[in-house]
């Protein structure tokens, strides 16, 4: 069915409350005679019950939220590729120009850019990520409360809204949500996050940062035992990373500075830090050397395209007017202003490119031609605050060596 005939009036209501949406077998499209074993023997396992199946999700989704939301470099790293797949827009691809302009528009009034960008970095912190299609808009919904049913042969049956109550989860047809899957696994419903390999390295970072420090306890005339001493251990561990140190005068707190203990944790945490980089495919030298993090990060980046495109044209365009369409990203730019510009000099050299060419590319005149504004007499265009150009003319004629200017007032002849 086409846009047109949902779009303004007749919205797509398909979505079931309560109960189990219908489901044919193998339709559109055949799913063999395999099985997977966890979904067979949930499905002998559930016999008689009345609908609220769903396949359980797979990690831990509150504690990648949390991660993403207090750790301000795992933020970075997640967001640094999204923000690149997305930045540099998408095109249309149909030999039917109405067509063509129909869903720029709709993609235009749905800001579908942005829609991208969060769609692709709920995925790579949740693993899966979804976006509710009604017919005339895509609606971003939550990794954490939804949820995949799917027979033993693998066929979605319908994906599942928890939220409460049975009766008042929300399901919805397989075509209902476009689903968007970071690193497949297996024969999983969901991908896996991307926040999970680097747990460990989170906690081993945070624990580094309340540990820099060289701690002396007790006192001359009285020394701690062993429990005393694992008491204050216990609670310097259980520092948050920033969080202030209070204690008392029978402990001496010194921050590792200038010693050969510092440099060994300065070596630790850069470590931790490298690895952390690049797990989450962005190597740490993209900050002060991109060159040399180009040969990974650009393919990754690319790679995310590739698969949020696929998800996109198997999914959406299907179902958006004629359905012949597709979605295409534009050529990947991660050069900066200099190598465009060498770039263009090269080209301008070989003669790949016309010097028209280049201009038209930057948006300026193809023929170089520049119209200039007419400057108000007695204008001040020296910089100066405050200043006519009587006052600049004077203070010139009085430098050591300048001779005075021929038109002294700066005035222009009429």
């Amino acid at each position: 069915m086409a846009l047109s005939d949902y779009w303004p009036f007749k919205r797509r209501s398909f979505a079931t409350v309560g109960q189990d949406p219908p489901f044919s077998k193998d339709d559109p499209r055949s799913y063999g005679s395999g099985v997977i074993r966890r979904l067979q023997l949930q499905d002998n396992t559930s016999f008689g019950r009345n609908g609220g199946r769903k396949e359980p999700q797979v990690g831990d989704y509150r504690t990648y939220m949390n991660v993403y939301l207090s750790d301000p470099i795992v933020r970075t790293l997640i967001d640094l590729p999204c923000l690149y797949a997305s930045k540099d827009g998408y095109d249309i691809v149909t030999d039917d120009d109405t067509e063509r302009m129909a869903i720029t528009k709709l993609f235009d009034d749905i800001n579908m850019e942005t829609l991208l960008y969060s769609w692709l970095r709920n995925g790579r912190i949740f693993g899966t990520s979804y976006l509710e299609w009604t017919g005339d808009n895509l609606v971003l919904r939550s990794s954490q409360n939804m949820y995949v049913q799917r027979d033993p042969s693998g066929q979605i049956m319908y994906y599942y809204q928890d939220v409460g109550a049975d009766e008042d989860s929300v399901r919805f047809e397989e075509n209902e949500i476009i689903e968007f899957k970071n690193n497949p696994f297996d024969d999983y419903a969901y991908g896996l996050s991307d926040i999970h390999p680097i747990l460990y390295l989170v906690d081993l970072k945070d624990y580094a940062a309340s540990s820099r420090f060289d701690i002396s306890a007790g006192l001359p005339d009285m020394p701690y035992g062993p429990d005393k001493i694992n008491e204050i251990v216990s609670a310097f561990n259980g520092l948050e990373p920033g969080e202030d140190i209070i204690h008392g005068n029978d402990i001496e707190v010194k921050e590792l500075q200038g010693t050969q203990r510092a440099f060994e944790y300065g070596k630790y945490t850069d470590d931790l830090l490298k690895k952390i980089h690049m797990a989450l495919k962005v190597p740490v030298t993209m900050w002060d050397d991109p060159e040399k993090a180009r040969p990974i990060f650009e393919p990754y980046v690319r790679h995310l395209q590739s698969q949020i495109e696929a998800s996109i044209n198997q999914q959406l365009m299907p179902q958006v007017e004629s359905g012949e369409a597709k979605f295409k990203f534009r050529q990947l730019n991660v050069d900066d202003a200099f190598l465009k510009a060498k770039t263009d000099m090269i080209y301008l050299s070989e003669g790949v490119l016309s010097p028209q060419e280049v201009r038209m590319e930057r948006g300026l005149n193809p023929d170089g031609i520049v119209e200039q504004m007419e400057t108000a007499e007695n204008a001040n265009i020296s910089g100066g605050k405050d200043q006519d150009k009587k006052e600049e003319s004077k203070r010139t004629e009085n430098r050591a060596g300048n001779e005075p200017a021929a038109n002294a007032t700066g005035d222009r002849e009429k």
